[in-house]
């Protein structure tokens, strides 16, 4: 036989065992399963500038929202994170806390709560009237005065949403104006309404 006759022989040996190698390699591709993230929930607070321990300081936080067609058509929103300083039945005579969003022309969507800008000027806004997303500040009651508040949603997944809140308020047990900052991360809304006496009425 001659050289170049073994020569391509030998290649075609190699090249046929080349080709049953690459078809038994196992693929390349990736079938790793991705494990879901669970993002933490969390929440820092300032109070005339001292820092609060949401998860310390209150015995029992929780939420509430909801999604309703209203008479003018419109979808209303309601979103409320209550902390209060007592275990049980969320009541408006317990100590609490309470930030309440309200949208009256939310997006027909899925979500309880949109993403944007929350506002509350106090009792001498003019615009009060005219805003579609609001929100209230409450230590004690529905009626607490509220002189300012703003806050901004910055996402919702799920219903679950991270945000800022700030505003300055009326404490009735410190007798005193206030002016609170609320960071939250990662908070889930939930739909029992046993968690709020707070109502869709702004």
């Amino acid at each position: 036989m001659k050289h170049e006759e073994i020569y391509n022989t030998i290649r075609m040996i190699c090249g046929s065992l080349l080709m049953v190698g690459m078809f038994m390699m196992p693929s390349c591709e990736d079938n790793r399963v991705e494990e879901e993230v669970v993002l933490e929930p969390s929440m820092q607070m300032w109070v005339n500038g001292d820092e609060i321990r949401p998860y310390e300081y209150y015995e029992q936080i929780t939420t509430y929202g909801e999604k309703k067609l209203g008479e003018d058509g419109k979808i209303k929103k309601l979103f409320v994170l209550h902390l209060q300083r007592e275990v049980g039945r969320v009541l408006p005579t317990v100590e609490h806390y309470a930030a309440i969003w309200y949208d009256e022309d939310g997006e027909d969507n899925n979500m309880l709560i949109d993403p944007g800008m929350y506002l509350n000027y106090g009792p001498t806004d003019t615009l009060a009237d005219q805003r579609e997303q609001t929100i209230n500040l409450e230590i004690i009651g529905s009626s607490d005065y509220t002189e300012f508040g703003q806050s901004e949603i910055y996402f919702n997944n799920d219903n679950t949403i991270s945000g800022m809140t700030n505003g300055k308020f009326y404490n009735p047990y410190r007798d005193e104006m206030q002016i609170g900052l609320l960071i939250f991360e990662n908070i889930k809304i939930g739909t029992d309404t046993s968690a709020t006496f707070y109502t869709g009425e702004n």
